[in-house]
């Protein structure tokens, strides 16, 4: 069952064994899990509930519907614009499905260095291999890659460059380009088309516009939640309460932690809302003498990985990934103003972009703002960082340049950088600090992460509460450190093993 709170009006009150706070790659993979296997799941999400037939390819009216703030959730000194989703499928309907599982020396670093005993490769591999069947895991054709990626991969290996083709979770793709709008035609398999739907078949009762407000801890576990029935603007139309054993927090790596201190429950490690990455990048427009719709075909399907080698440091480096941008979006990117931004605009056929997205060794936080669901984010990129960021970008140039590019439009404010081929790459920034350059967010993750020490984290290697009995956390929030690579993957892993962990205690937590 899915139900539209704000269609049914009143108020909720429920009783379920397992109540799950958002339905994106984490906690649609676990009330599935838990649905399946004979528990009663009720999964609350603050978002609407939109399917295929509401997506128009339309930006102005899917960036209101699909994210956070309309797309402009920000850090608190309005450095770093960060995109989450907020509906039903999370930020799984607006992604761009790459599809990589947790890379094999990040999960020895965790295991290793944050104390997660029994954190294997091998220990992983079902979780994995249940959450790729069930998304429909593939390697991307070589007819699927698109004009842009194509021309990418030839600056990449005319440097000398290594990349690869990636895999994604597509079936039957039309090649339509507005994967960031949501999928039209169903092809994509997000959360909203593959666990939502298996979690509502197993009797699972999933609750659109549903904002869960408040957990509440009492005789040594959590007893219920509390929130409000609320529309697209926050206001409030009705009351939300569900009392279960066992609360799966899946609201993300900024409203989990968000949530967890307006609830006032225990945090003697003070590590809730600590150790926030963002996996922030920057992106560098390439232009085209001849139209390249860049914005046709699936926008990223080619990854160039020479500048992160994890074998030999899995603390930092950087990954760089094509991107294309409709009209808005791009306008938005582009920086300048007036006839300088128009003259960059008149060339939109033939722009294409190459992001630099960085495995960070920053760390910021996330606490309660001005009110529910106003988080305030922190985040400053260290020197280092600042640094890598800047490479990251001079890297770009050459690429784009090296694929054809006549020139490129360098995200430098107040005012863009623009350098034509043959210019000197050397007048690019040797760092980007905050302020300089847009920078963007995707990946929020590890504000409530995992470890073996109660002192230093605030999960177990299961997404188990140190100190909350019946507490998991479901969502990006458990990465112990920045993932440094697409996190759809793990994400869900994740969430299945903690789901199975749930069933395999079953008894003691329902006691």
């Amino acid at each position: 069952m899915i139900e539209k709170l704000l269609e049914g009006g009143g108020d909720l009150v429920e009783r379920a064994d397992v109540c799950v706070i958002g339905s994106g790659a984490g906690g649609a993979v676990a009330a599935a899990e838990l649905a399946a296997a004979g528990r009663s799941v009720v999964v609350l999400e603050q978002g609407p509930y939109w399917t295929n037939a509401d997506f128009t390819q339309r930006e102005d009216q899917m960036l209101p519907r699909l994210f956070e703030d309309a797309g402009m959730r920000q850090t608190a000194d309005g450095a770093v614009t960060i995109l989450q989703g907020r509906n039903v499928g999370g930020s799984t309907v607006h992604n761009l499905c790459y599809a990589f599982r947790t890379p094999g020396p990040i999960v020895d670093l965790w295991r290793e260095e944050h104390g997660l005993d029994g954190f294997t490769r091998e220990a992983l591999e079902p979780s994995f291999g249940r959450v790729e069947a069930n998304l429909r895991v593939k390697p991307i054709r070589e007819d699927e890659v698109s004009p842009l990626n194509r021309r990418i991969r030839t600056g990449a290996e005319k440097l000398g460059y290594s990349g690869f083709v990636t895999r994604h979770n597509r079936e039957n793709c039309v090649k339509a380009g507005y994967c960031m709008l949501g999928c039209t035609y169903g092809a994509k398999q997000s959360m909203l088309v593959t666990y939502v739907p298996r979690a509502a078949a197993a009797g699972a009762r999933i609750y659109a516009d549903a904002r869960a407000e408040r957990i509440e801890a009492e005789g040594g576990g959590v007893r219920r939640v509390l929130g409000s029935v609320v529309d697209s603007a926050g206001r409030v139309h009705g009351s939300v309460e569900v009392r279960a054993r066992v609360v799966v927090l899946a609201a993300g790596a900024v409203n989990s932690p968000d949530l967890w201190l307006r609830s006032g429950l225990a945090n003697g490690s003070g590590q809730v809302g600590r150790n926030l990455h963002l996996h922030p990048s920057v992106t560098v427009a390439g232009v085209w003498d001849e139209p390249l719709h860049a914005y046709r075909g699936i926008p990223q399907s080619y990854y160039i990985d020479e500048f992160i080698d994890l074998e030999r440091n899995p603390h930092s480096g950087y990954v760089l990934m094509p991107i294309s941008g409709f009209p808005v979006l791009t306008a938005l990117t582009l920086p300048g103003f007036g006839r300088r931004h128009f003259e960059q605009m008149r060339d939109y056929t033939g722009i294409g972009g190459l992001l630099v997205l960085l495995h960070d060794r920053s760390a910021g936080s996330v606490v309660p703002g001005s009110g529910v669901g106003r988080p305030e984010i922190r985040y400053a990129l260290t020197p280092h960082d600042r640094r890598l960021l800047a490479e990251g970008v001079r890297h770009c140039a050459e690429v784009l340049f090296a694929a054809g590019a006549r020139r490129i439009v360098a995200p430098t404010l107040p005012g863009p950088l623009v350098l034509e081929r043959g210019d000197d790459l050397g007048a690019l920034p040797s760092e980007i600090a905050a302020g300089e350059a847009p920078i963007a967010s995707t990946h929020p993750q590890s504000t409530c992460r995992m470890g073996g020490d109660p002192r230093t984290s605030v999960v177990d290697a299961f997404g188990e509460s140190h100190e909350v009995p019946g507490l998991f956390v479901a969502d990006m929030s458990v990465f112990p450190t920045s993932l440094g690579a697409p996190p759809q993957i793990t994400t869900a892993a994740l969430a299945d093993r903690s789901a199975q962990r749930i069933l395999a205690r079953w008894p003691e937590l329902a006691g």
